[in-house]
């Protein structure tokens, strides 16, 4: 972790403080409580604001990222095409090939009786929950941004973005918050791997 930059390490430290949070919050409360809580408050302002952040992890930006390391910083391309190809892998191969059963939280909940708040016109999913897609995506494509920006308060604003998309999940009653943490370590993770062998490669030469 030496060859870090500040921003890369703020970002990971937001990423180290939602993982230990999220685990303390899902190991303390039942999955109809935690969706409670999160999907329960809402607003017209959080259904906007929310529909925006997990927008941010969907194919466009993530192309939009590859494509300006490809004009203005190739020696990161690679790397960056690498992490994202593992983590998208791993994210899809444990949603279509091990937890093939795990329910979204509609189809979950279909018989509690709950009335959840729903954004219209948004599609719901109800299978292939675990884990999260958009938030792997989120915290791959935010870790990549740290290492740009280099500053340690762009770091934490990256990782302060990354948790957003991993709420708006939850929020939009896309995802259970385990699904988000076990998607945000996977996305970090990949990332992480190729940016240390980066650096590994680089000071060998």
């Amino acid at each position: 972790m030496k060859y870090w930059s500040q921003s890369v390490k703020a970002f990971v430290g937001i990423f180290i403080l939602y993982e230990v949070g999220g685990w303390l919050f899902v190991s303390t409360y039942e999955r109809l409580d935690q969706l409670q809580l999160i999907n329960g408050n809402h607003s017209q302002l959080a259904d906007l604001l929310f529909q925006a952040l997990t927008a941010t992890a969907e194919v466009v930006l993530p192309i939009l990222l590859l494509l300006y390391l490809i004009r203005f910083q190739k020696a990161y391309a690679l790397s960056y095409v690498y992490s994202y190809a593992l983590s998208t892998g791993l994210i899809q191969g444990l949603k279509h090939l091990v937890f093939t059963d795990a329910l979204r939280p509609l189809a979950y909940f279909a018989a509690s009786g709950v009335k959840w708040h729903l954004v219209a016109g948004l599609p719901i999913h109800e299978y292939n929950s675990m884990p999260s897609g958009h938030t792997g995506a989120a915290f791959f494509m935010f870790f990549w941004v740290a290492v740009l920006l280099r500053r340690w308060f762009w770091g934490l604003f990256a990782g302060l973005l990354a948790v957003g998309v991993a709420y708006s999940r939850v929020y939009l009653f896309q995802h259970f918050p385990v699904d988000t943490l076990v998607g945000a370590a996977i996305g970090v993770g990949s990332s992480a791997l190729f940016y240390s062998i980066h650096y590994a490669k680089s000071s060998s030469k």
